[in-house]
This record gives C-alpha cells, structure tokens and sequence, in this order.
C-alpha cells in the first residue's frame, strides 16, 4: 500500500513539476554491476578487465574516488567475486560468519538486488521523484536558494553505502538511498540536493592561518543544516536504527567543548601556530562536519531560531553564534562557548563574510 501510495504521489508531482527540474537519472552504474555479477553468478572469474571497464562507468569513478582508498578498493573488488561466485562459498560464508562488513555489505546487495531494481524502476526514475528532492530540501533553504540546479547530473551506483554530492553532481548508493529514506521518501536524495542548493562562501582569500578554521566551520554549518531533513528524522525512528543518538549526538558536547578551546587560544594568541585542518576531521571523527553540526543545528531549530538560521545559511560564523543565543535557551543546558570564543567568531564573521558575499555577486552578475 505504502509503495502505490508514493507511486500516485509521484506521478502528481510530475504533473505538476515545472519542465526546467525534468532531469534524467543515471543508473548506468547499477546496470554495469548487475551486469557483472550475473557474470560472476555463473561462476566467472572478476577478470581485470571486467572491473576496470566496471570502474571505468562515470558514476562509479566519481563515487569510488570520493569514497575508498586503494587499499579499501582492492578489499571490495575480492568481497564481490567472493559473495556472488558459487565455487567461493564457503569463503563467503565464513568472511559473513566474521562480519566483516564489506561481505555484509555486498551480502545485501545480492540478496535485495530484485528491491533495488524496483526502487530504480518504480521511484528513482520517475519524473516527480526528482521534484520531491526538491520540496524536501527548500525546507531549510532560504528563499532566495529555492531554484533548480542547472543541467543536474544524478546516479545511483550499486556499490557502497554512501551518497557524495559535488561539483559534477550527485551520486546516490543504491543501499543508502532505499534505507535512509524508509522513514520518509526522499530524504537522503535531498540531504544531497541541499548541498547543491545551499548558498556557499568562498574563504580562499582568507589569511592562510584562518583557512583550517574557516573550512572546519563551514563543514558544520554545511552537514549540520542538511542533517535536519534526513537525520532528523531518522532520530524519531523507535530503537533509532541507525545509531544517530552515538553516531552524532552523545559525543558531540565533547567536540564543542574542545572547539572551544582551540577558539579561545586562537584569540588569546593571533599569530601562534594552529591547528591545521587534518586536526578538524579527526575532532569530527571523520564526518565531514556531521559530528558536531547536526547537534547544534537541532538545538538551534528546537529554540525558535530556524528562520534566523535559513536567513543566514551561508554564513558558518552565524550558524555558531545562533547556536550559542539558542543554547542559552535549551531548557537541557547543552555546552556553550565562552566570551573570547564568541568574540572571535565575531571577528572573524566581520572580516570575512561581507567580503566573500560580495565576491560571489560579481561571480554570479551577468
């Protein structure tokens, strides 16, 4: 009943949707990987051939880039010739015996493969699907950023578990899409498309002391507000299946209260050394600004203060210093910062955003 119901829901949407957001989706991908394990399901060897030609898809070359090293490339190539090739059973059975995740994971891929063909065929292809992205991710988007994205390019690869949105467009894993979105249709493909929609600044002029900071800030700021479409309301999920109160929450005051301190040696000390930006992903625990964004931008929202932070949804300073007006608020006393912290946000928002904001409008003047 759910699925005909999403089903007559987009197809009204794309009834209704203006031409400029009928984009094609790219599944190119999946069907080069169903492609090649139907080869290694009749027992084939995974040849080098075979999975460079594979690799070589477009999709799954952006995909594999932002995602596995080589190394980690390497170990998924051999879980997919182990899980679908029927002479290495008993291999299969033993690296799932262990849980070592990359079997897990292409474990599922091969059983749910007829669930995924569906998904492509009856959700991700259709025209409306797209324009529900869209109306998910306006919602925390500021007016002025409610357009289509020129000449989108969107994918969905068979690999992985994972979804990547850049320049060139976004990639979406067939696992992540079809999970994350079970609570809400839409709501990973949106969390993306809002990474395309947001309005960003660009702090490559900045004094090169400040670039780790900046980039740290904006990272929160740019997972934090994305994270209130999907997150949110993955959080709401009885059990919380996908681990979001340890994955994001229980450790973020921690990381707050270490921002802190390096906020307040950076004003105490102007021209010190500092921490340089591989001491941020590590701080972020490798979550691109997930970890402590979705915290704060959560006790932002539960204070009341969600139009002042769409309103300045490109600006990473004031994402920071709504978070602390609202944490005076929030009635479960999260971690604040302290005076030269904030201070020094301010400073550094007065130096840099007027700027930044200005050279984006000579980027974007005809």
């Amino acid at each position: 009943m759910k699925s005909n119901y999403l089903l007559l829901l987009l197809t009204l949407l794309g009834l209704l949707a203006p031409p400029a957001t009928a984009q094609t989706v790219n599944v190119e991908a999946a069907e080069r990987y169903w492609e090649m394990t139907d080869a290694l399901r009749r027992d084939q060897p995974l040849t080098d051939a075979m999975w460079d030609a594979f690799v070589a898809v477009p999709a799954n070359r952006r995909y594999i880039a932002s995602v596995f090293s080589e190394k980690d490339l390497k170990s998924y190539r051999r879980a997919i010739e182990v899980v679908y090739r029927p002479s290495l059973d008993s291999l299969r059975q033993a690296n799932l015996k262990a849980e070592y995740w990359y079997y897990v994971l292409n474990e599922k891929y091969r059983q749910r493969e007829s669930e995924f063909r569906a998904y492509l065929r009856e959700t991700a292809q259709q025209p409306g699907y797209l324009d529900l992205m869209y109306q998910l991710a306006y919602e925390y988007l500021p007016a002025r950023a409610r357009q289509p994205v020129a000449n989108l390019q969107l994918a969905y690869v068979a690999i992985g578990n994972d979804a990547i949105s850049e320049e060139a467009g976004i990639v979406f894993s067939l696992k992540s899409a079809i999970d994350w979105d079970k609570p809400k249709a839409g709501i990973l493909e949106a969390h993306e498309m809002h990474h395309q929609l947001r309005p960003n600044l660009d702090f490559s002029f900045a004094d090169s002391l400040d670039q780790p900071l900046l980039y740290a800030l904006n990272m929160t700021l740019n997972e934090g507000l994305a994270d209130l479409i999907d997150k949110r309301v993955l959080l709401q999920v009885p059990g919380d299946p996908e681990g979001i109160e340890e994955w994001l929450l229980a450790s973020a005051p921690a990381v707050l209260h270490k921002l802190d301190s390096v906020l307040q040696a950076t004003a105490a000390r102007p021209t010190a050394p500092r921490p340089e930006l591989r001491y941020y992903r590590r701080l972020y625990n490798s979550t691109t600004g997930h970890l402590p964004g979705f915290f704060m931008a959560r006790i932002i929202e539960r204070n009341g203060l969600r139009p002042q932070l769409l309103a300045a949804a490109d600006d990473p300073m004031a994402f920071f210093l709504l978070y602390q007006r609202a944490a005076h608020r929030d009635k479960t006393r999260p971690p604040t910062f302290s005076a030269a912290s904030v201070a020094y946000l301010k400073r550094l928002q007065k130096k840099y955003v007027a700027p930044a904001r200005q050279a984006r409008a000579r980027a974007l003047a005809p």
